[in-house]
């Protein structure tokens, strides 16, 4: 008798913890995965990315965060956040324009080019190469020059 009960709680056990998957795993997850490994060949820029910054100016170096997101099929925004002299933290906004690329190679190399207004700072300009693990850019402003090195 006890078995049929471990038995029966087992199933039960079962069947709720299946349905608990199903109701937290979207239905489209297939969907997903099958439109994932369709486009594994193609990649883009779009992403989370982490480095560095460093200035050839001023010598002052620091961590560098990423996030890159399609805006239309020849331009992305970047949000850039770092810190500066170790503590002080910063956000740089900027519009990536397509300059040149061949995505669906997988060794293809992305061409981005950004001109940036920021208060107080001037126009910044940025020149970035692109391939699927690595984003290098030089920057340029009225007062600094330098670049960033940034990984997935």
């Amino acid at each position: 008798m006890m078995k049929i009960a471990n038995r029966k709680n087992t199933v039960g056990v079962f069947r709720l913890l299946t349905l608990v998957v199903l109701c937290v795993v979207p239905p489209q997850l297939d969907q997903s995965l099958s439109a994932a490994d369709a486009s594994a060949s193609r990649w883009s820029p779009a992403g989370r990315w982490q480095g560095q910054w460093k200035s050839q100016s001023t010598g002052h170096q620091g961590p560098l965060r990423a996030r890159i997101r399609r805006i239309d099929e020849n331009r992305y925004r970047a949000v850039f956040t770092g810190r500066f002299l170790k503590v002080i933290p910063f956000a740089y906004p900027a519009k990536l324009d397509l300059v040149a690329t061949s995505a669906d190679d997988p060794t293809s190399v992305w061409q981005l080019h950004s001109s940036q207004r920021l208060p107080l700072l001037g126009t910044y300009e940025m020149d970035a190469t692109v391939t699927r693990d690595r984003f290098r850019a030089e920057f340029k402003g009225r007062r600094d020059v330098g670049t960033f090195e940034l990984t997935r």
